[in-house]
């Protein structure tokens, strides 16, 4: 939707992530209006108010989906489309984006939206008054500014080629939510979102349901089929997959540590496994400021101590793919040289003896049977190369606020699939980011992720953070372990499912057969 100027350069270098390929393709059945569905989440939803929440996780996500729009969407290649937006214009050096805003759309409580809206979604966002964890996942933009009211501008610090696409999944910073709303409710907005999309929130008990509701008034209701959405946080694997075989929901959310389940359901006529594999990966973040992770030998050792083939085997039954860098398969960052540590024993018990002092910290993991498993593998793991890891578990809602604060040694992360690198490189990792995890800070990885984020030219987007790859991987301020494949199992009648981009199991358009 680049309206129709400098096409050809365009072509060359605006950058869409090599989005992998998803086993269950769009359905050619015609679509059904009416009925609901009904899915099961894997956790609780804190809540949609950005300044209380931070981060919209996976749950989340698939609410904010239904509840909120964006200014684009992508499409099955992995294009932006227009959705609030109708179009979109880039200056020559790619720093301004000028949206054109779609006409005569509400919010649910009947409010107009319009560029000033949007402007004080972000403006809300960006104050430093606020506070918000948000706020570094769009330090890339300088201000947004409304000129007329269906026109918008984002001028951002650097240039992004392909900024259209980051704004095109309902997080934290693209959801749009009503200024009249959040003003109105105050605190108890957060559990009372209210935003422009396809569904509306009927009704919301914690830790039991949350119930959605068509929105009569929606701008493309026609492509909009079930009357009603139900939400239900299911966070033990084998209760939620009972609950999807039983016929107590329709569809649920999976993954490579439910390898049993994701092969039941494939041999089941009336099941269907949905996946799609994403850039990014599941990883873990050292804290260099904690002994003994303060020793680069240490960190080197913990990462060559590593036999991932004998995790995936012992986890997800070979199901999940390694990863030596934070991009994977799913991105267009290919990297002949990633820096990867060598998996290498005896080179991690020599890098412990040089270190020539005990080897112990804590580990934090869930407190499910996943998160146990996990701690137990990568403990026996270490303890092969003399180190002594305790597990501390914690429950799920737990960890990021831990993380956040830097209370932990190790932690659990993830890099979500995104089309582009810059958001989740750039905050995990440059110095002064409230996200860096690591507690790490480097001149040279600071220059390499501020050029990365400067230049247009895809090919030294690549360089540089093939660079950014070999450092930390050098470093081993974090490591990888499996690359991003997501997973939804649902009842075969469930059609009408998009790409899981970014994890997100949206079901705002989906019918039933």
């Amino acid at each position: 939707m680049i309206a129709g100027i400098r096409s050809s350069a365009l072509a060359r270098i605006f950058l869409v992530a090599g989005f992998g390929v998803v086993l269950s393709a769009m359905p050619s059945s015609a679509q059904k209006a009416g009925g609901s569905i009904t899915v099961g989440l894997e956790l609780d939803i804190p809540g949609f108010d950005v300044l209380r929440v931070g981060v919209y996780d996976t749950a989340a996500l698939t609410a904010s989906s239904a509840l909120f729009d964006t200014l684009t969407t992508l499409d099955s290649n992995g294009k932006p489309q227009p959705e609030l937006a109708l179009s979109w214009q880039p200056s020559e050096d790619f720093k301004t984006w000028t949206f054109k805003l779609r006409p005569g759309v509400k919010f649910h409580d009947g409010t107009p939206f319009n560029a000033e809206a949007f402007k004080a979604n972000f403006d809300r966002q960006k104050d430093p008054a606020n506070k918000c964890r948000c706020a570094f996942y769009i330090s890339n933009v300088n201000n947004v500014q409304a000129p007329e009211e269906l026109t918008l501008v984002y001028n951002l610090n650097d240039p992004s080629v392909n900024f259209p696409s980051l704004v095109s999944y309902a997080s934290q910073t693209n959801a749009v939510h009503s200024p009249t709303a959040w003003k109105a409710r105050g605190d108890e907005y957060n559990r009372n979102p209210v935003g422009t999309g396809p569904y509306i929130l009927k009704s919301w008990t914690a830790g039991d349901r949350m119930i959605l509701e068509k929105n009569p008034d929606y701008w493309d209701k026609d492509k909009v089929y079930f009357d009603r959405i139900t939400l239900k946080p299911l966070p033990d694997a084998q209760s939620r997959f009972a609950s999807l075989q039983s016929g107590e929901v329709d569809l649920i959310w999976d993954d490579e540590f439910s390898a049993d389940n994701i092969a039941k359901a494939q041999k089941e006529p009336k099941l269907a496994v949905h996946t799609y594999a994403g850039s990014g990966a599941a990883v873990y973040a050292m804290n260099t400021k904690t002994p003994p992770l303060d020793d680069v030998r240490v960190r080197q050792a913990l990462v060559m101590a590593l036999d991932r083939k004998k995790m995936s085997q012992a986890i997800t039954n070979g199901l999940s793919r390694p990863a030596s860098n934070p991009y994977g398969d799913g991105s267009w960052v290919k990297c002949k040289d990633d820096g990867a540590l060598p998996e290498d024993l005896e080179k991690a018990k020599a890098l412990i003896k040089d270190y020539g002092k005990p080897v112990e910290f804590k580990m934090l993991v869930t407190a499910t049977p996943r998160g146990r498993t996990v701690g137990q593998v990568l403990q026996q793991l270490w303890k092969r190369a003399g180190v002594n890891m305790e597990i501390e578990q914690v429950d799920q809602a737990t960890i990021p606020p831990r993380a956040f604060m830097k209370q932990f040694q190790i932690t659990p992360w993830r890099i979500v699939d995104l089309a582009d690198p810059d958001t989740q490189m750039y905050s995990n990792f440059k110095t002064g980011s409230p996200v860096a995890l690591a507690n790490y800070s480097n001149p040279e990885l600071d220059k390499l992720l501020d050029h990365a984020r400067n230049t247009a030219d895809q090919a030294q987007r690549i360089d540089d953070y093939c660079a950014i790859s070999r450092l930390i991987n050098k470093e081993a301020i974090w490591f990888w372990t499996f690359q991003n494949t997501y997973y939804a199992i649902s009842n075969a009648k469930v059609k009408g499912l998009p790409k899981m981009y970014s994890g997100v199991i949206d079901v705002s358009r989906a019918w039933k057969e």
